[in-house]
């Protein structure tokens, strides 16, 4: 009897123990933590999903954080239109990469809404986020001809992308004419060969480059900026990727004025396309 009672009590005992629970279902979609300033959004276990369900899942996840990055949630967060478009276009054709930016993003998001930093690191990932993206790839080669008009009165314009190993010709009408002081000599893109820019503050300081001459700029991706005369012609041939622009050489803009002839103002075009 006493053994039997023993038993039993042990059995009892064992009975009042911990149950065993279930895990939490993981979280999904938006959330917000107790003190968190707003919600952000918790993307799925991708690597659970079929194919179909993936591909889908990175769609809604990308449209849902895409309406806090715009301000649409109204919850105090609102990043810049155009760096957002940039993310988007790059994304929609890296699909697979939505994945990746999403758990980033959740991160940021989560530090920024609970306080323990500022928004500011979220919004500087999000400002270098396209081109972290898009790092050694070039998807646009220069392989089209742009005209347009060289404006005298403005810095550098048109920045145009271009790839590694791309070669381009750049060209400006050699018989149209302006002048770069009040009072100065009418010169073309050629510039005042009486005037070489040589060292100081010029755009274009280097061994043929002239006060007013038509000049461009490249910048590669790693930020490395590269200035060079181009006159009636230059051709060019891309040793990174990077992009392109151009301008006269000069230092003011206020006082530049194209050449009039009666009732005809000149206005130098300017050409570039693929060099054969």
């Amino acid at each position: 009897m006493r053994v039997l009672m023993a038993a039993t009590g042990i059995f009892l005992l064992s009975g009042c123990g911990p149950k065993n629970t279930a895990p939490a279902a993981p979280i999904v979609g938006w959330h917000t933590e107790e003190g968190w300033a707003f919600s952000c959004y918790y993307p799925p276990d991708y690597d659970s999903l079929s194919e179909t369900d993936r591909r889908l899942a990175r769609s809604d996840v990308l449209i849902a954080i895409e309406t806090q990055w715009s301000g649409e949630r109204n919850d105090g967060i609102s990043f810049d239109e155009d760096t957002i478009l940039n993310i988007d276009t790059v994304l929609l054709g890296r699909p697979d990469r939505i994945e990746s930016v999403s758990r980033e993003n959740l991160t940021y998001c989560k530090q920024a809404a609970s306080g323990a930093q500022s928004a500011t690191p979220w919004r500087s990932w999000i400002n270098g986020l396209a081109a972290n993206l898009t790092e050694g790839e070039c998807n646009k080669p220069f392989d089209y001809t742009m005209f347009d008009y060289l404006d005298i009165q403005h810095g550098w314009q048109r920045e145009m992308p271009i790839c590694e190993g791309d070669r381009i010709r750049i060209t400006g009408t050699e018989g149209d004419q302006y002048r770069i002081t009040d009072r100065g000599s009418y010169m073309n893109v050629g510039g005042d060969l009486s005037q070489p820019t040589v060292g100081g503050d010029w755009p274009c300081n280097i061994e043929g480059c002239y006060a007013g001459q038509l000049v461009m700029k490249f910048v590669a991706d790693n930020g490395i900026e590269t200035i060079m005369p181009v006159g009636t012609e230059l051709v060019f041939r891309a040793t990174a990727h990077g992009k392109i622009s151009y301008r006269i050489n000069d230092e003011t803009f206020y006082d530049n004025t194209w050449r009039q002839r009666g009732s005809l103002i000149d206005h130098t075009a300017i050409e570039i396309s693929p060099a054969q």
